[in-house]
């Protein structure tokens, strides 16, 4: 994905040269940093782990598809918001102890303690080998195109033990990215608390461009539910970075709409608007002769995990199983994914013709989209992108 991740390369550099030098203070430091921290963080955990303080009318309720999975998982989400946000907090607390990095040239991809539901703790370079999720593999994929531009590239992903590097790629835990450092540009990848944290304390990491790049449906849910006063946060959050990026137009108005709704105080968000750019995310051909005649007629390919809808499909199921039946065709749905989910939550009971391949490396998905004739996806959630989407359009499945 050398050539897929140019657009985003371009998009960073952009960002510095219209930005120029890095915003060193972005209002009065605080007389009491302490207080700074502790009275929005209070915050903040109120309006995630509370309802609002105003009655919604029913059809409020759910704004978006795929609502209640999200809201099953409003709990976990909170509390995985918050641990990310204390450790955002305690490394800018620590890095007081220590003198700051001076990586000029280093793009620093910030991926946040993985405290994500679903995102696996500590990954690397080597999690595409064994079958990785879209989230993790886009900023992979980010990094070897950056490298293969001749640029430096650090990873900062989960709980690592220690640094290793991959094809070029640094990937070290969290816990050594430097707030207090310099960098020639730096991504944060999914958590916006690291730009939280910043906002509070009126300062802005120190580099030529500060890109935060959002791609999650589960971001656009929780700021449907959380509340006015979280999302208050998280436009402040925002502001601190020099560019924001987004899969999609589609998902761009969806993540500004849910931002900045009418239902809130706020003066419109035009200064968002004017930063914001869409970087479609680039999708790895595995192979480039297909020959439809190793298709298996009947064979439909579930491609993401099952708590994006599963449970819709099996209940079409039956209508599906006669119409391949009548044709002679072999009937069997085979879904690429971990049999409980990313959060090892779902529970199905399974016919015999429903079959879990588990997560595949790039090879073996290869075979799978050479097999199957065609993709089922009644996705029910929202979907910033979708990569397996455009993996099984690429190769004809």
């Amino acid at each position: 994905m050398g050539d897929a991740a140019a657009p985003l390369a371009e998009a960073l550099q952009s960002a510095a040269a219209w930005a120029g030098q890095a915003t060193t203070n972005l209002g009065r430091p605080p007389t009491s940093p302490c207080w700074s921290l502790v009275v929005p963080t209070v915050a903040v955990a109120t309006t995630i782990l509370l309802k609002e303080d105003r009655p919604r009318k029913a059809a409020e309720q759910r704004p978006v598809p795929g609502a209640t999975f999200y809201d099953a998982m409003r709990l976990r989400s909170a509390v995985s918001f918050i641990l990310e946000l204390m450790c955002c907090m305690l490394a800018y607390a620590v890095s007081y102890l220590r003198r700051p990095k001076t990586e000029k040239d280093v793009v620093a991809i910030y991926c946040g303690f993985g405290f994500i539901p679903g995102e696996k703790n500590g990954w690397d370079g080597n999690a595409l080998k064994r079958g990785a999720g879209g989230s993790e593999q886009c900023a992979i994929r980010l990094a070897r195109g950056l490298v293969h531009r001749g640029r430096r590239v650090t990873v900062y992903s989960g709980r690592m033990k220690r640094s290793i590097n991959i094809e070029g790629v640094t990937y070290a835990p969290a816990a050594s990215f430097d707030v207090r450092g310099t960098y020639n540009a730096v991504v944060v990848w999914r958590v916006p608390q690291i730009l939280l944290v910043q906002a509070w304390l009126g300062r802005s990491l120190d580099t030529k461009a500060l890109s935060f790049w959002i791609h999650d449906g589960s971001y656009l849910a929780m700021l449907h539910a959380a509340g006015s006063t979280f999302r208050a946060q998280i436009r402040r959050a925002v502001r601190v970075a020099d560019a924001v990026v987004y899969p999609s137009r589609e998902m761009r108005v969806a993540q500004f709409g849910a931002l900045f709704p009418s239902s809130d105080f706020h003066d419109g968000g035009r200064d968002v608007l004017s930063k914001a750019m869409v970087v479609p995310h680039g999708v790895p051909r595995y192979f480039d002769d297909v020959d439809d005649v190793e298709r298996r007629d009947g064979w439909l390919l579930w491609p993401v995990s099952p708590e994006r809808g599963l449970a819709e499909l099996l209940r079409m199921l039956p209508a599906l199983r006669r119409a391949v039946k009548s044709r002679g065709g072999d009937f069997r749905v085979v879904v690429c994914h971990l049999r409980g989910g990313y959060h090892e939550n779902t529970k199905l009971e399974l016919p015999d013709d429903v079959v879990f391949a588990g997560m595949l490396p790039p090879k073996r998905l290869a075979a799978m989209l050479r097999s199957c004739a065609l993709f089922v996806f009644p996705s029910a959630v929202p979907e910033a992108f979708s990569l397996a989407t455009w993996e099984c359009a690429l190769h004809g499945v």
